[in-house]
């Protein structure tokens, strides 16, 4: 009721998922677009009232899986739900905002339930719901597009010693094969709409930001393409020019020069390299479309090289990224140690406790790698995974009180 009661929040993004631009993935154009055909004037209010009951549903799914196989008491499930519906209130507004998140939230917590529910059951109906909502996730948001390879690794650590029955063999296969479908799809969604058999653009302009923002002006000479030379010159003079430079002032630290990044996000990736490169192809004669998918082959091009120039600073820019992400050094180290030690114990053991902390504390440092990586660590990437650090901490818990009893 609270959401309902609550406008729609059009955001910056919104238009273009509206509009099913071409550097949008297929799932919540398509999704917002059934909405507005059905439902036309009273859009706003259908839209929040589904992206709201679906997360509920979702949210309720997952909690009561994760509390049958973790034998959750009533308090900690309680405690579980209310970090899960954390994001439905501000500042991020899940089910009130026009954007992917409305749907890829809900898609999300479907995966880890059900995904769950088929590493302790290994039924038939698990692996279908598990592979729908991975595929339905992916094409909404692709940044989770190694969700699969990393729960195939759990799979097969949780059968280790019958990992050769046909039986296990033919669901990592099935498993593994999911990107490839997914890829497909997107690529089909592509031609059928713009006319080319294309992944979704924009993936390799939004990594490419960082790799600007520490570039040097004679990294030009590295790139062996001239379209991307004259890009590049480009660019580099209009972010030289407004100070969006890493070189553009010196700062006592590695976190300076990130929140600087941080902030200028948005114009270095949006309004320089996307629509200055888009304008670029567009002036040589190309639909806005083609010059779209030309912009992140350009991208795609840059990128290796300009890392690879700039690399120390690039690498720091980076780790102060994902720092960022975590609020804390200590954090992040914490949750790497977690990783390794429950890797380790999964290894020698077949204790399941130990084995959901790594799977859990692999989707943790996956998606912020993914997210520091590829654009800057802000709430509206990492959410997914918050309510994730309750539950490993109720593990760990567990497992040393179960060490200690034996």
């Amino acid at each position: 009721m609270y959401c309902i009661f609550n406008n729609a929040i059009y955001s910056p993004d919104s238009a273009s998922y509206l509009n099913a631009t071409i550097y949008r993935s297929p799932g919540y154009p398509i999704f917002v677009r059934v909405f507005s055909i059905i439902f036309q004037q009273y859009f706003d209010f259908f839209i929040i009232s589904a992206q709201c009951l679906l997360g509920l549903f979702a949210v309720h799914t997952l909690a009561i899986k994760t509390s049958k196989v973790l034998h959750l008491s009533f308090v900690l499930k309680l405690v579980f739900v209310l970090l899960l519906v954390f994001p439905f209130f501000p500042p991020l507004w899940v089910a009130n905002n026009i954007c992917s998140e409305g749907l890829s939230y809900p898609l999300y917590l479907f995966f880890l339930a059900f995904s769950l529910d088929f590493l302790f059951n290994n039924t038939s109906k698990s692996l279908l719901i598990l592979s729908a909502s991975y595929i339905l996730l992916v094409l909404t948001r692709g940044q989770f597009i190694v969700l699969t390879i990393i729960f195939t690794a759990i799979y097969i650590l949780k059968n280790k010693h019958i990992v050769l029955k046909p039986t296990i063999i033919k669901n990592v296969i099935a498993l593994l094969l999911l990107p490839f479908a997914v890829t497909l799809l997107d690529k089909t969604y592509h031609k059928a709409k713009d006319g080319l058999f294309i992944a979704t653009p924009f993936t390799y302009i939004n990594a490419s930001a960082s790799a600007l923002y520490v570039s040097k002006a004679s990294d030009k000479m590295l790139l062996n393409n001239t379209d991307d030379q004259l890009i590049f010159d480009d660019c580099y003079a209009f972010i030289s020019e407004n100070k969006w430079l890493m070189s553009s002032k010196e700062r006592p630290s590695f976190s300076a020069y990130y929140k600087h990044f941080h902030d200028n996000l948005g114009r270095i990736c949006n309004y320089t390299l996307h629509d200055r490169g888009t304008a670029y192809y567009v002036n040589k004669n190309q639909t806005i479309v083609d010059a779209r998918y030309h912009i992140e082959k350009s991208s795609k091009r840059m990128l290796p090289v300009l890392i690879k120039s700039n690399f120390n600073n690039w690498i720091k820019l980076f780790y102060s990224n994902l720092v960022h992400g975590f609020k804390s050094q200590i954090i992040l180290f914490l949750l790497i140690g977690t990783f390794i030690i429950s890797f380790i114990k999964t290894l020698k053991s077949t204790n399941n406790n130990t084995l959901i902390i790594f799977y859990l504390t692999s989707l943790i440092l996956s998606n912020a790698l993914i997210v520091a990586f590829a654009s800057h660590s802000i709430m509206r990437y990492l959410f997914y995974n918050y309510s994730l650090f309750f539950i490993i901490a109720i593990l760990i818990y567990k497992y040393i009180r179960d060490v200690k009893n034996n």
